[in-house]
């Protein structure tokens, strides 16, 4: 199977890009695959981007102590003695 299996599937793609060239002409197929090929990158661009946004979203975040600091806090019995 191994030299004839892949004597098939070379002839399949031979086929294909026949029949694409056929349906679309020939003048057409570079600017088929470069559409299909910037498809792609811009979908592999879109995946990365969710995973850092899904990555940065599942951080800790730090504590909120309600926004007061120590300083604030001294000063608030004291109004304005």
């Amino acid at each position: 199977m191994g030299v004839k299996g892949g004597a098939a599937v070379d002839d399949k793609y031979l086929i294909v890009v026949l029949v694409l060239a056929i349906l679309f002409g020939a003048s057409r197929l570079p600017s088929l695959g470069r559409n299909f090929g910037q498809g792609i990158r811009e979908f592999r661009k879109g995946l990365a981007e969710g995973t850092q946004d899904a990555s940065e979203a599942a951080a800790p975040t730090p504590p909120d102590d309600g926004g007061t600091s120590e300083t604030d806090t001294a000063h608030l019995g004291h109004g304005g003695e």
